[in-house]
Parts: structure tokens; sequence; C-alpha cells
């Protein structure tokens, strides 16, 4: 047991300096090709932060642990908004024209509508993550037409571009690496605790994992990015609920029955849409709705420890 949880923490250290370098690399690989600011953070920023989970959730899959890949990914969607938008909206207001964001926020409720519906039947097979590639790939069409500019100098990367290439690739092979302790570890862990898997994957692991989302949105925030940063959230829960979740289910079927899960999609969908509200009343987040975000998370984490701890008790 000891040993499963020191490996499971090295493996999450490891995985979020890695993805520090996917980040990095990324987004210098997007200047290089003068990518619009939204468009940057709702594909490319919101692919790279999204590799953990992707990573995760495709390894939990492969490995038969259906409740860490879902658990996983609707626990870091949680975590994107209540947490990391939650926070950056306490230190500081984000103040983004409605019209930047309202059509972004109304397509992502549309978009996680269709993954949430799947998640209530239980069973997600291959032609159902075939359809949520696929909506991803619309979704993708999508943010490559925004057309805001980050204003990036002409040229910049020349010189770097087959050394940040490098750094991309290698970062990716050691965030499967990561992955491949982090599932296995946390299984562990789950059976030794007798908590079902699920609660790991979206409390422990999906805050692992939303790590570099919060890295990279604070820095961008700090610099005056808050289109970028909303893009990142915005556009790491799509990917989640899409591409992540649709290609672990291509891999292999995913099946949970947990009631846990359905908590989970009842307070990711009253999230979303408290979200939507807030951009269509209000210029931005506001500091206060960024508590209320944070709140609600730390409740979502009390309800999973809760629900963790009396699974537990109550097995024979």
């Amino acid at each position: 047991m000891v040993h499963s949880v020191l490996v499971f923490f090295a493996g999450l250290a490891f995985l979020a300096i890695a993805s520090r370098f996917v980040i990095s690399s990324s987004i210098k690989i997007s200047e290089y090709f003068r990518i619009s600011e939204l468009a940057v953070g709702y594909l490319l920023i919101a692919l790279a932060t999204s590799v953990p989970d992707i990573m995760v959730s495709a390894t939990a899959s492969h490995s038969g642990v259906s409740g860490i890949a879902i658990g996983d990914i609707l626990g870091s969607s949680i975590a994107n908004i209540c947490l990391v938008l939650g926070v950056a909206a306490i230190i500081k207001t984000l103040r983004v024209k409605r019209e930047q964001t309202l059509e972004s926020a109304e397509l992502l409720l549309l978009v996680t509508i269709i993954p949430l519906v799947l998640l209530t039947r239980h069973m997600i097979g291959f032609a159902e993550g075939l359809i949520l590639v696929i909506v991803f790939g619309f979704y993708a069409l999508f943010a490559v037409k925004e057309k805001f500019t980050l204003g990036i100098k002409e040229g910049v990367l020349h010189r770097e571009w087959m050394q940040q290439v490098t750094i991309f690739f290698i970062s990716i092979a050691v965030t499967l690496i990561a992955a491949q302790f982090i599932v296995h570890s946390g299984a562990d862990i789950a059976r030794g605790l007798g908590v079902e898997e699920a609660v790991i994957g979206m409390t422990i692991i999906a805050f692992g994992t939303t790590l570099p989302e919060l890295a990279v949105d604070f820095t961008a925030i700090r610099k005056g990015h808050f289109a970028l940063a909303i893009g990142d959230i915005f556009g790491s829960c799509v990917v989640n609920l899409t591409l992540a979740l649709g290609l672990a289910a291509m891999i292999n079927p995913l099946s949970e029955e947990g009631m846990f899960i359905q908590t989970g999609i009842a307070f990711f969908v009253g999230i979303v849409v408290f979200l939507w509200y807030i951009l269509m009343k209000h210029e931005g987040i506001r500091r206060e709705h960024g508590l209320i975000f944070l709140l609600a998370y730390i409740l979502f984490v009390m309800m999973g420890i809760i629900w963790g701890f009396t699974s537990a008790v109550s097995l024979p």
C-alpha cells in the first residue's frame, strides 16, 4: 500500500513536469504559425494541457479500469471550471467581451450534453467513442476559425523549430510512462482502501492532471491574456469529454455503474449552466463568481471523500 502511494505521487510529479514542457513547446510552436489567441486557447493549449487526461484515460481503458478513466475525465472537467477558473477569478476579475466568450460557452454547453448523455447509459463502446472523436473534429474547426490575434513577432521561433518539436515528443513520451504508473498505483490504492476507482479518478488523479491548466492559465492571466486562459479552460473541458473519452472508449468499452459518476455528471451540468448564465449576464467572470466555483469544488471533493469512506465502511 505504501509502495503504491509513493509510486502514485511520483507518477503525478513526473506527469506535471513533463506536461509543463509539452505546454511550453506547444505554445512556441503555435506562435511560430501565428495562430490566434482564442484558437490557441481553445485548441492547441487545451490539447497540450489535456495530454495528462488523455494519457491517463487511455491507459486506464487499456488496463480495463473504467472507473479511473471516466472518473479522471469527468473530475478534471469539474476541476477546470471550479478550481482553475474559480481561483483565477478570485485572484483577478476576468474581463472578456461577451461576444468573445458567449458563443464558446454555448458551444461548451452543447458539446458536453453528448458525452454526458452517453455516460448515463453506463456503457460507451467503440461506435460512441468514434462519434465523440468526430464531435471533437467539428469543435477543432470552430477553434481554428477564431480571429483574435496574439500579436506575435514574425520569425521569432525559426531557429528553435526542431528543438521545440523534439522537446514536445519527448515530453509526450514521459507523460505516457507516468500515466502507466498513476493508473496502476491508483487502482491498487482504491482496492486497498476499498473505495470505488471512480472516486480516486475524480478527486486525486483529476486534481493532479489539472495542475498543467493551473500553471498555464495563471501565467496567462498575470500577463493579461484573459481570452487565452478562458479559451484553455473551455477547450480542455471539450477535449476531455470528446477526444479523451472517445479515444478511451475506442480502445476498450467503458462501463461504470457507480453512483458517484452519476453525481459527478449532475454536478458538472449544474456548473456549466451556471457559467453560461454568468457569461450571458456579465462581461467576464467576477471574484464573487470565482468564490462560488471554488466553494463548489471544495464541496465536490468533500463529497468524494465522504463517499469513499462510506463505501469502504459498508464493505463486508
